[in-house]
């Protein structure tokens, strides 16, 4: 019996040690977004349309890429009732000395950085010649990094800064580029002012689920920060909808770097008629 007592100790003794541990929220990020992103994924537009993506991961990035649906904050946010939204995103990976992303890290190259896919229903996007709708298309990316990354992180609505101005050096109007399988993308550069993830914790967040909860000092909460950005985008009409696949980060060698690392080996499967 005191041999169990005991054995009963040290498990529980290493069980809070884990716990308390930097490796806890890593593991916790890991068990719920693999399963809260498989379901979502079960339920988003591309299942819904016949669309497989396929994204990997790479070098200084979370291991896998994940996915939200956000039809009803989308379509308030736009005022379009009928739109739909399924997002696929990755962020930078866990520090794991200090128990969260490097996403709250203003001192990484990776701060404040994310990539992934946007799949939208419909031609919201596009204007009536099939070319990027820039003023409406800026609306997707702003949305998920305003409403679904920094307020779910505690930052105030009224502090919301978004400003996106599009570069010399973005893909020519009308310009079409081959990717993931497919002709016909458009793209498009841009630099941005928006608002950082970096910030003292006051209370918890759900985001603190996926990236931890932040481990670096912050002088400024939310403090609006220089940004870069590029995106993809291609109407599909046999699914009734677009995909635009997006970067952003501070570093503009993380762009490139997408573009070879990433890029180079997305996949869709969309069907052809």
């Amino acid at each position: 019996m005191k041999k169990k007592t005991k054995k009963m100790i040290l498990i529980l003794l290493a069980i809070g040690i884990f716990a308390v541990s930097p490796l806890a929220p890593y593991c916790l990020s890991l068990g719920a977004m693999g399963i809260y992103s498989h379901f979502e994924e079960k339920d988003s537009l591309m299942a819904d349309r016949g669309i497989s993506i396929e994204i990997p991961s790479a070098g200084g990035w979370y291991p896998f890429v994940m996915t939200f649906n956000g039809d009803s904050g989308f379509r308030r946010f736009c005022g379009d009732p009928s739109v739909r939204l399924s997002i696929m995103y990755n962020f930078p990976e866990f520090d794991l000395m200090k128990g969260c992303s490097r996403i709250y890290d203003t001192d990484s190259r990776y701060y404040n950085a994310f990539y992934g896919a946007y799949c939208v229903s419909g031609d919201f996007g596009f204007d009536d010649n099939g070319l990027i709708d820039r003023q409406q298309a800026v609306l997707v990316p702003e949305y998920d990094m305003t409403h679904l990354v920094l307020i779910d992180m505690g930052m105030k609505v009224e502090d919301e800064v978004f400003k996106w101005s599009e570069t010399p050096v973005s893909g020519e109007k009308g310009k079409r580029y081959p990717l993931a399988g497919y002709d016909g993308w458009q793209r498009i550069d841009a630099d941005l002012t928006v608002n950082g993830v970096a910030h003292q914790r006051q209370e918890w967040f759900r985001n603190y689920i996926q990236y931890g909860s932040p481990g670096y000092d912050a002088a400024d909460d939310f403090a609006p920060v220089q940004m870069h950005g590029r995106i993809y985008g291609r109407y599909f009409e046999e699914k009734d909808c677009g995909i635009f696949f997006y970067v952003l980060a501070c570093d503009k060698e993380i762009i490139e770097e997408w573009e070879k690392e990433i890029m180079a080996v997305t996949t869709v499967s969309a069907g052809r008629t």
